[in-house]
């Protein structure tokens, strides 16, 4: 049934959607250069400069899911934040798709989320998303796909000033300048954003700096270095009930008292060669997270360090070589939980430790200038150790009320039962093979397999964020481990481009929650069959285009054989269409669906499911001249009332119709 499918899929790639953001044979760049191109088996989009400077996104998940079809799960009810769900992935989805800012890792090593108000829209040069397996090149997290962020350069950038205004108390601003100078160039920029936030007690705003040079060292030698860092603040509103959500989606179930104070900063290094014998590069990060948070009575204090280094070296031309790399990476993870709000008593502290260390190679080989044939491997160990001291709880207080604690102690013991001290390890292995054609100047297809894997994070494994669990530390807990296939075609012509990919992926081990046990664990083998389509036609001065995501993904045994995994919808996509009467004006008309889907934690498909729900936009862009631009945007135009994310009977509303405008002067 599968290879009917996926045989069916292939044959009528030609006729079905695709954008110029479509499967494409080539891998995203390594870096802005591009000295490393390496031509694999994707489906990719790209979204260049030019695309999101006239988007008018706030940020990057709103950019991810109007550009690039991305499905983005929120909790608070704004498009700053988010969980990226790619390739039928429900709960945590977000920790099997890579992210990588200037070549650095930006996944965290527990199971929080991007820090997306770190990366300012205005201070990025391009995303591109890479959907399937991608572990042999790219390593932990790829197990559905990787989204390369690269930021600005200097070069010939010059002075930019941004600014916008929006409902809902929304406000931000940037400045940068960017040149080059001789053999050298750099950039550097301030940014802010300021929301009162869709729903109450949804407040967010963020401050960053950045700063980028690069400097030729001579014709075969390239140095480049970007930094950057600031404060984050974010409200949580809390979840609702469905009629709460229905009567009024802005209300809050918490009192404000929930939220996070983060200072994040990143510094990125990037050296490239290029010699007789072929290319290499070295690059490296550093990043550095501290984190204050109150969220539901829990007070704590949350600080991460990430280093990464990755050499790599091709041999042999750009149709026909061989590569070797080294990926190693650090994190770092300390954290105190404190008993109350004045964060004067700890209660419990953890120190964490994970090193992983991944060779790995890659080959491709060309075949009359229209085959193509790669393939590679990946080997990743990764070992943790897992430090955690909690306090036994009645000796902490120096007074219950008015009255001394007659049971207090300083210092207090250690809980031996909720307390540990352990070394985990784990091995975790990577293969791809495929191979790509060139029918026609037009028309190519290709076939691939990818062996995928993910590790559990920090707190997957060790309970230590003032959540227990039953097993302080699943010391049994092992990678998630699968097989993708992949099939598919891309249709470029002169007004049309149609695109199709085809995949099936299984996984024996994926991890979950068992709120019967109390642990993440195993929970057995599930199944995705899915396809990507999308569909682009353009004129001198107008066009459309549409891309969709259509999966099925169940589990494969237990308990729940053949049921739904819960939070993935069978269907979603985006289409927009736009006319361009003069070159100075631009209007752009959006609609976006997501389909029905069971809530998180219904593994028995029991629960009522979410509503399917459908959004429509608009966006005018006027050119005012070479150096000044504006945009006007509405988005949920019709003000549809829709969850966003869902939970054993918990809603997460979405944002509310809003307006938007701002401006670009560019000098």
């Amino acid at each position: 049934m599968l290879f009917r499918l996926l045989a069916c899929l292939f044959l009528l790639a030609p006729a079905f959607a695709g954008t110029n953001r479509t499967i494409i044979v080539s891998a995203p760049r390594l870096d802005d250069l591009d000295l490393m191109a390496v031509d694999v088996v994707a489906d990719v989009t790209v979204i260049g400069r030019e695309t999101i400077e006239r988007s008018g996104a706030a940020s990057v998940p709103e950019l991810l899911q109007s550009e690039a079809n991305v499905l983005i799960r929120s909790t608070t009810g704004n498009g700053n934040d988010g969980q990226i769900s790619m390739r039928g992935f429900g709960e945590n989805s977000h920790l099997r798709t890579l992210v990588l800012v200037d070549g650095h890792k930006a996944n965290r090593p527990d199971m929080g989320g991007i820090e997306w108000q770190s990366l300012p829209v205005s201070n990025i040069e391009k995303i591109e998303v890479i959907r399937g397996g991608q572990n042999v090149l790219y390593g932990n997290h790829a197990l559905a796909g990787v989204v390369k962020i690269t930021t600005k350069r200097g070069d010939d950038a010059g002075l930019q000033v941004d600014g916008a205004l929006g409902s809902f108390g929304y406000r931000s601003g940037a400045i940068s300048y960017g040149q080059a100078v001789g053999d050298a160039d750099f950039l550097v920029g301030i940014s802010g954003y300021a929301s009162d936030g869709y729903r109450s007690n949804s407040t967010s705003r963020a401050t960053l700096v950045n700063a980028g040079a690069g400097w030729f060292v001579n014709d075969t030698d390239i140095l480049t270095l970007r930094v950057s860092g600031g404060k984050s603040h974010i409200q949580f509103p809390g979840p609702l009930t469905y009629q709460q959500m229905q009567d009024d989606p802005t209300q809050s179930s918490n009192l404000g008292d929930q939220f996070s104070d983060d200072w994040n900063a990143l510094s990125t290094l990037l050296y490239e060669t290029e010699r007789e014998w072929g290319v290499a590069r070295v690059n490296t990060g550093l990043n550095f997270r501290d984190r204050e948070s109150t969220f539901s009575g829990i007070y704590s204090w949350n600080r991460q360090l990430g280093f990464s280094f990755g050499p790599r070296a091709r041999f042999g031309s750009e149709d026909n070589f061989w590569m070797a790399g080294f990926d190693c990476n650090y994190d770092r993870l300390d954290v105190e939980n404190y008993l109350d709000e004045s964060r004067d008593i700890v209660k419990s502290w953890a120190e964490l430790d994970r090193i992983s260390a991944a060779p790995y190679a890659f080959a491709q080989r060309t075949f009359s200038g229209k085959t193509i044939l790669n393939g590679g491997a990946r080997y990743e160990y990764a070992g943790t150790d897992n430090r955690y001291v909690e306090y036994v709880a009645n000796q902490l207080p120096p007074f219950i009320g008015p009255f001394p604690n007659p049971n207090y102690k300083n210092p207090p013991d250690v809980d031996p039962g909720k307390s540990y001290d352990g070394l985990v390890e784990k091995q975790g292995w990577s293969a791809e093979l495929s191979v790509s054609h060139s029918l026609s100047d037009h028309l190519d297809v290709f076939a691939g397999y990818d062996r995928v894997y993910r590790y559990p994070t920090l707190d997957e494994t060790a309970a230590y964020q003032g959540f227990p669990l039953s097993d302080p530390l699943n010391e049994d807990l092992d990678p998630e481990t699968g097989n993708n296939f992949e099939l598919g075609s891309k249709y470029t012509g002169r007004e049309w481009a149609a695109s199709l990919t085809g995949f099936y992926l299984m996984l024996g081990n994926e991890i979950a929650y068992d709120p019967v046990a109390n642990l993440n664990r195993n929970v057995g083998a599930t199944r995705r069959v899915g396809a990507e389509t999308g569909l682009a036609w353009a004129r001198a001065w107008y066009g459309a285009s549409t891309r969709w995501t259509f999966v099925d993904a169940r589990m494969d045994g237990g308990p729940n054989d053949g049921n739904l995994v819960p939070l993935v919808p069978w269907a979603y996509g985006t289409t927009s269409a736009w006319v361009e009467p003069v070159p100075e004006f631009r209007l752009t008309a959006s609609y976006t669906f997501v389909s029905e889907q069971y809530q998180g934690g219904d593994e028995a498909n029991a629960a009522r499911k979410m509503d399917p729900y459908g959004l429509f936009g608009l966006r005018a862009n006027v050119t005012m001249s070479d150096y000044v631009s504006l945009y006007f945007a509405v988005h949920n135009l019709f003000d549809e009332v829709y969850a966003s994310s869902a939970y054993s009977g918990a809603y997460y509303p979405g944002s509310g119709r809003s307006f938007r405008m701002g401006i670009t002067w560019v000098y």
